[in-house]
C-alpha cells in the first residue's frame, strides 16, 4: 500500500532527527568540497532573489529586529567578548588597508552634513560640560607632545597671517594683549568659559590682526565653521589695508 504524504513527512523527520549530527557532517563535508560552486548559485539566486523581494526582506528583518532587540544586543555581546582580539586585530587590519577611502567617507559626510553635525556637537557640549571638560583634560594629559604640536602649528599659522606692517608694531601688540585680557575678565566674571575668536577664521586665510579678533561665549566659538561670508571678508580686507600702526585714516 503506497503512503500518504504525510506519512512520508512523518518517517523523514524521524529520520532527520535520528540521524542529526550524521547529516549534518554530511552536510559540511560537501560545503567544503562545493564552496567556489554554492558561493556563485548563492549569489545569482541570490541577489534576484532578493531584488524581487527588497521591501518584503527589509520589512521582514525591521520587525524581527524590533521583537528581539535584547536577545540580539545579547548575542552580539557574547560574540564580541568571545571574539575581541580577533575583531579589533581585523578592524585594525582594514583601517591600515583602507586610510584614504576611510578618510575620503568621513570628508565626504561631513560636508553633506556640517550643519546637523555641529547643532549635535554643541546640544552634546550644552548636555554633558563636566563630562567634555573631562575628556578634554584627560587627552591633554595623555597627549600632551601631540598637543603641544598643534599649538606650535596654530602658532606659527597666526605669525605667517600677522600683517606684515603691523609685526612689530607695539600700539598692536598692547590692543592683543587688552583683547586676551578681556577673554579672562569675562570668563572670570560670567563664569561662562570665552575664546579669542577670529571672525575671518586663520583656517580660512584670515589675519591674525585686533580688527578680525572678538570676545565671544567658547560655545559659540566651537559651533562656527571654519570659513566667512565674502561681505565680511571685504570688509576686514578694506578696514586692515585703511589702518596704520596707532590710528585709522
Amino acid at each position: 500500500m503506497a503512503q500518504s504524504k504525510e506519512e512520508k513527512n512523518t518517517k523523514q523527520r524521524a529520520y532527520r532527527e535520528a540521524n542529526k549530527e550524521k547529516l549534518a557532517a554530511k552536510r559540511k563535508i560537501y560545503r567544503e568540497a562545493n564552496k567556489e560552486k554554492i558561493r556563485a548559485i548563492s549569489k545569482v539566486y541570490g541577489d534576484a532573489y532578493y531584488e524581487a523581494n527588497k521591501e518584503a526582506i527589509r520589512a521582514k528583518h525591521k520587525a524581527y529586529y524590533e521583537a528581539n532587540k535584547e536577545k540580539i544586543a545579547a548575542k552580539d555581546k557574547a560574540y564580541y567578548e568571545a571574539n575581541k582580539e580577533k575583531l579589533l586585530s581585523k578592524k585594525k587590519a582594514y583601517k591600515e588597508a583602507n586610510k584614504e577611502k576611510i578618510r575620503a567617507m568621513h570628508r565626504s559626510y561631513y560636508e553633506a552634513n556640517k550643519e546637523m553635525l555641529s547643532v549635535k556637537a554643541k546640544t552634546y557640549r550644552k548636555a554633558n560640560k563636566e563630562k567634555c571638560a573631562a575628556a578634554s583634560k584627560a587627552y591633554y594629559e595623555a597627549n600632551k607632545e601631540k598637543s603641544a604640536l598643534k599649538s606650535a602649528k596654530r602658532k606659527a599659522l597666526k605669525r605667517k597671517q600677522v600683517p606684515v606692517h603691523l609685526r612689530d608694531c607695539p600700539h598692536e601688540k598692547k590692543r592683543l594683549v587688552e583683547i586676551y585680557k578681556l577673554r579672562t575678565i569675562l570668563s572670570e566674571a560670567t563664569g561662562v568659559q570665552h575664546h579669542v575668536d577670529h571672525m575671518w577664521p586663520l583656517a580660512d586665510g584670515g589675519p591674525h590682526w585686533s580688527g578680525n579678533l572678538q570676545v565671544i561665549p567658547a560655545e559659540e566659538n566651537l559651533s562656527k565653521n571654519a570659513s566667512v561670508c565674502e561681505d565680511t571678508k571685504a570688509t576686514i580686507i578694506k578696514s586692515l589695508y585703511t589702518f596704520e600702526s596707532g590710528r585709522s585714516i
